[in-house]
């Protein structure tokens, strides 16, 4: 899911099959339940968006909540998971052990195309902070930007 639709061929580049615009799950809805239509997710935005996608996992399938970006509240009903069986996973990267950790980024590294993380990447120095500051507010900023403070 994107906000910006025009990066469409940045997401399928990266590996997305379907780009599924914001402006689609942000309005709100009275059902609990609508359309069996993902097979899981991983959520960084929670609050209202979190609770309309809880209503359209299919029978069975996870949610892993990561971020709360649009909110730490979750208006949503217990229907998905009584009816549909759906779970919602709590991610916690802090206080996970560090072994856990370890194992996770292994896995990142040997199961993850290193050419698309490379591509997501977007050099910069502390001189190009302040601007980057302004992109990253007005939505002008894709992929991760790693600072070289070195440099």
């Amino acid at each position: 899911m994107t906000g910006r639709p025009d990066n469409a061929g940045y997401l399928k580049d990266l590996g997305a099959a379907q780009i599924v615009d914001r402006a689609d799950l942000n309005e709100t809805t009275k059902r609990p339940l609508e359309a069996e239509t993902w097979g899981g997710c991983v959520d960084a935005v929670g609050g209202e968006m979190l609770a309309r996608v809880l209503g359209q996992m299919q029978y069975g399938a996870s949610v892993s909540a990561v971020g709360l970006a649009g909110g730490a509240g979750l208006p949503a009903s217990v229907i998905p998971f009584l009816l549909r069986g759906v779970n919602l996973l709590g991610i916690d990267s802090v206080m996970r052990p560090y072994d856990d950790r370890v194992r996770a980024w292994a896995r990142i590294a040997s199961d993850l195309p290193m050419d698309k993380l490379e591509a997501m990447v977007q050099p910069a120095t502390l001189g190009d902070l302040p601007g980057l500051g302004r992109d990253i507010l007005k939505g002008q900023v894709k992929g991760r930007v790693v600072v070289d403070v070195n440099a």
